[in-house]
């Protein structure tokens, strides 16, 4: 029996990356999984590697009603909503904050934090009504320190960890825990075309571990924080970035 035996598990951005090896480790423990995104191809291969117990909502977080429906559909198939993994997020068109068109501004800023906006709220009663449960949210290193070309970006994921925090304040009665996590250079499709092969190895080598991670080495922590293991958790930020962000590596 897993930890997430009988157990309701909402994760957007599920296509690819970090959603897509979080979804497979719910179902691995037990979790009834519903996977959101507008990626009705990489959901298709998300469920096919993640099982029988996983289905797929086509859905989109910057769509208010689009979030309502999520929630909606995990609670008429499983009669419960106990997680909810927010992952959803695009990096935005790069450029310095003068050249960032107000399209791109809110196209950020709508998907990567209204979104999470969004999915709490219509997770929060369907959560109480359950007794409880987790919202976890991905931020970034870049809502913890700047990165030049990608404001908007910095912007909303700042705003995440915030919203997180105040989440945990105001539902921690209702045994709603709150919590985001802080990912550095994982290995996933929005890095891999984010970057050039020479920024690849840049940020990579600013870790001490001096590497990318894998997705599946962020859903372990996902999973470690979602789970009853966790239980005194909430309200903070944790870094999976490798050691980035711990201080200045210099040459020995």
């Amino acid at each position: 029996m897993g930890d997430f035996e009988g157990k309701a598990v909402l994760v957007t951005g599920a296509a690819g990356g970090i959603g897509r090896a979080a979804a497979v480790q719910f179902s691995q423990q037990g979790a009834s999984v519903v996977v959101a995104d507008i990626d009705e191809e990489g959901l298709a291969r998300t469920v096919e590697m993640a099982g029988d117990s996983v289905t797929s909502v086509l859905g989109d977080v910057a769509n208010e009603a689009s979030c309502q429906a999520m929630v909606d559909a995990t609670v008429a198939q499983t009669g419960r909503l106990d997680v909810l993994f927010s992952n959803a997020g695009i990096s935005g068109n790069r450029a310095k904050l003068a050249d960032i068109t107000t399209e791109d501004w809110f196209r950020v800023l709508n998907i990567d934090l209204t979104g999470v906006f969004f999915c709490a709220r219509a997770a929060i009663p369907a959560m109480q009504e359950s007794g409880g449960g987790v919202i976890l949210n991905t931020a970034s290193v870049d809502g913890l320190v700047g990165m030049p070309s990608v404001a908007h970006y910095v912007a909303a994921k700042h705003g995440v960890i915030g919203l997180t925090k105040n989440i945990a304040l105001e539902y921690a009665a209702d045994n709603i825990r709150a919590v985001a996590i802080a990912p550095g250079y994982i290995r996933t499709n929005m890095t891999e075309a984010g970057f050039s092969e020479e920024e690849k190895a840049v940020v990579a080598s600013m870790a001490p571990l001096n590497r990318p991670a894998e997705p599946e080495e962020v859903a372990n922590l996902v999973l470690w924080l979602a789970s009853d293991k966790a239980s005194y958790v909430t309200g903070t930020c944790f870094n999976v970035d490798g050691g980035m962000l711990a201080g200045f590596n210099l040459p020995s």
